[in-house]
């Protein structure tokens, strides 16, 4: 496992709307594809620095001169929505047994490419994450259950976009919970960017050997087996560029020990705030601002809620939340086109 401090350098610039995309279909399924195939052994330093692709090279970075944005549609998480929103369902003393609701909440990640160097922002759930060998421990997998088939996983939608995982250079993740952080093997080339009070919270866990959390021991376990390329950002790093027009959002503490989102700039349409789980709804974002019913800071989760609306007002853009059903319905997705 490689670790290296986040690169503090700033690129400025701006790119962007919606188009049709010409879909490609792939010749394989990506699990017979070989360049989606389980992590070998890990590289040595100097194996890995003669194999590190070109980033400006590549179908989808000559594409373009300007940014293009998809949204990728990794399936649904069945839950309580007491989890989303906490005191959802709250028993009285005329009623002490109110009925649960139970809600499908999606699941996504967005994959931005760039002449600069092609972002993912999340990487979903792990393919294998369920059944009686599944990575997910099988409390996990009764309570937050996945909806979908093969075609929702992350390798499944970049496979049909024409994309592999060496020709993303960075892979943001906003936090490393397992339907966030699932397919982080895949991307041994890549730049795994991550909050470092996360990555140190999440890794207490694996050492605990801690599998009632959202951090998956199997994903953590098989991590530390490859040569991964981490950058942690420190907890009083400012925001970032990334590449021109994505900018890197330092939320901290909140959901979880430390939050990533990113700013967008499109040219087409208002510019995006992607803030995963830093708020998971609209009506969480209110105002009034609803607590989660998972959250590890609540003081953090409100805090960011703020400078989320503080941002948004002041470049005038859109929030995308984490897991918000009506909105995500009315986000146009990677199989009908993308956003610049």
């Amino acid at each position: 496992m490689k670790i290296i401090e986040f690169d503090k350098e700033e690129v400025t610039g701006r790119s962007d709307g919606i188009k049709i995309r010409e879909s490609v279909v792939p010749a394989v399924g990506w699990r017979e594809s070989s360049q989606w195939a389980a992590p070998a052994a890990p590289a040595t330093p100097a194996e890995r620095r003669a194999s590190t692709p070109n980033w400006r090279a590549g179908r989808v970075a000559r594409a373009s001169d300007s940014l293009r944005m998809h949204v990728l549609d990794l399936g649904k998480l069945r839950l309580d929505k007491n989890f989303m929103v906490a005191n959802s369902t709250v028993a009285t003393a005329r009623n002490p047994n109110p009925p649960g609701q139970v809600i499908d909440i999606p699941v996504s990640a967005y994959f931005i490419e760039h002449p600069d160097g092609n972002v993912l922002y999340d990487t979903g759930c792990h393919p294998d994450w369920g059944g009686p060998n599944g990575r997910w421990p099988q409390q996990t997998q009764e309570i937050f259950p996945v909806i979908g088939g093969d075609e929702c996983m992350l390798p499944a939608r970049l496979e049909a976009l024409g994309v592999g995982p060496d020709q993303i250079r960075h892979v943001v993740l906003s936090h490393l919970h397992c339907d966030h952080a699932g397919c982080v093997e895949y991307f041994r080339k890549s730049q795994l960017i991550v909050h470092e009070d996360e990555f140190l919270g999440a890794y207490r866990h694996f050492a605990l050997r801690d599998h009632n959390t959202p951090y998956v021991v199997g994903d953590l376990e098989r991590w530390s087996r490859l040569n991964l390329n981490w950058r942690l950002v420190s907890r009083d790093a400012p925001d970032q560029n990334l590449v021109p027009g994505v900018r890197l959002l330092n939320f901290g503490s909140g959901h979880a020990y430390g939050m990533l989102g990113l700013d967008v700039d499109l040219r087409s349409r208002n510019g995006v705030l992607l803030v995963a789980d830093a708020c998971y709804t609209a009506e969480n974002y209110g105002p009034p601002m609803k607590p989660p019913g998972i959250s590890f800071d609540s003081v953090g989760f409100a805090r960011t809620i703020e400078r989320i609306r503080g941002i948004a007002a002041n470049k005038g853009a859109d929030v995308w939340f984490g897991h918000d059903v009506e909105q995500f319905a009315s986000i146009r997705k990677s199989t009908d086109g993308y956003y610049e």
